[in-house]
């Protein structure tokens, strides 16, 4: 009888054993959220989420790739990555998601990009932000704008408007636009215009449209 009890026991435990194992092998079975679409473009208290795909102080050209929805190191053949040959990034680099610069638009297929001013962020992340500004620029004849923002939660670096930015940070701007005419090499880019919020937001927010109009077809 207290053999028929033992084995009894082990049965159990085994059975318990085999239950936790089939729960967590679920769990890690679960499929990453996909950065361009299952993120929201703004949050419920004005803010605008931004994906970072390349932190501020490096020069690795990471991508997100627009299928599987995570990031990749854009590949220049198939044994060699991107590096970026001048200063690395002055400020971390990402999109927003749930936006798109379609083709038809003259954009350039892509989701918006976005400058995240201050501290470097972790790549990957979902930082919210404020957008302060907008560099308008042509890469190659082809419109590729740049948001500019700052974290919502920045502890330095706290600004409001793209006039506060100019007057308690000056050369800020002319940094990025200097950078931007230069880091793919000679006369790759051409600078347009600088403008403040409004101007920013409104760009963002038909971003957003033409991704909802080209995502429900």
């Amino acid at each position: 009888m207290k053999t028929n009890s033992s084995f009894l026991l082990a049965g159990l435990t085994l059975l318990l054993i085999s239950c936790h194992l089939e729960r967590n092998s679920g769990t890690s079975s679960e499929q990453p959220k996909h950065l361009l679409h299952d993120y929201e473009a703004f949050t419920g208290d004005s803010l605008v989420n931004v994906v970072i795909e390349i932190p501020a102080g490096t020069n690795e050209k990471w991508e997100i790739n627009k299928t599987t929805g995570q990031l990749e190191w854009q590949q220049i053949t198939a044994d060699s990555s991107r590096i970026v040959d001048y200063l690395s990034y002055p400020a971390s680099y990402g999109f927003v998601p749930q936006t798109l610069l379609s083709k038809e638009t003259g954009g350039d297929g892509d989701p918006v990009d976005v400058f995240v001013l201050g501290a470097s962020q972790k790549r990957s992340s979902i930082v919210p932000v404020k957008i302060i500004g907008i560099i308008h620029m042509l890469d190659n004849q082809e419109a590729d704008s740049k948001l500019i923002a700052v974290p919502a939660n920045a502890s330095l670096l706290k600004v409001e408007s793209f006039t506060q930015l100019e007057a308690e940070y000056p050369g800020i701007i002319e940094i990025l636009q200097l950078w931007l005419s230069h880091y793919k090499g000679t006369n790759q880019v051409e600078m347009q215009s600088v403008l403040g919020e409004v101007e920013a937001l409104k760009y963002l927010k038909k971003a957003h449209l033409d991704y909802l109009k080209n995502r429900n077809q």
